[in-house]
């Protein structure tokens, strides 16, 4: 099977493409509107890493619900590290997956406690530093966050390439 390597223009253009469709096309998501609205990268680094880990194996319509009962509970990192793990799997409830929960409350406790509630703000840097976080999320904090160039690439992305270029004409 041979591979294509696009050059640094087809490279240029097809970002081009994407970035438009992209804006004409995305959806409201709470999360996309809180991102907008942070003040401090490690605020914005937050709402990435809560949607990111909510969104692991779960419909985007069921995400919606919690995510916006989980801001309005702990709005930042240092409220989610003064919760406790039974209001953790409370809210969790119905999500699934429960140590991701209690990943995040662990996360957030030592962010809070050894990094003075700042994240690290580059994909290696938040793969070593933080409990539960694989590669995905750790590349999708740093590159939303903190605009760190670095692959986020899920189960989803071929299939999302297929239809995506598809849809701009490519």
């Amino acid at each position: 099977m041979s591979s294509y390597v696009f050059t640094e223009n087809e490279i240029e253009v097809l970002r081009k493409l994407l970035l438009t469709w992209y804006a004409g096309n995305k959806r409201d998501l709470p999360w996309r509107r809180m991102a907008d609205s942070c003040t401090t990268l490690s605020q914005h680094a937050y709402a990435v890493w809560v949607s990111e880990v909510m969104l692991q194996q779960t419909r985007v319509a069921t995400v919606v619900e919690y995510y916006n009962r989980w801001m309005q509970k702990w709005p930042d990192i240092q409220s989610l590290s003064n919760s406790t793990e039974e209001e953790v799997n409370e809210l969790w409830s119905g999500l699934g997956y429960y140590s991701r929960g209690r990943r995040m409350r662990q996360a957030a406790i030592k962010l809070v406690g050894e990094y003075d509630g700042k994240f690290p703000e580059t994909s290696v840097d938040l793969l070593k530093t933080m409990p539960g976080v694989g590669r995905y999320t750790a590349s999708a904090i740093a590159s939303m966050a903190f605009k760190e160039v670095t692959g986020v690439v899920d189960g989803n992305v071929g299939s999302g390439c297929c239809v995506g270029f598809r849809a701009i004409g490519w």
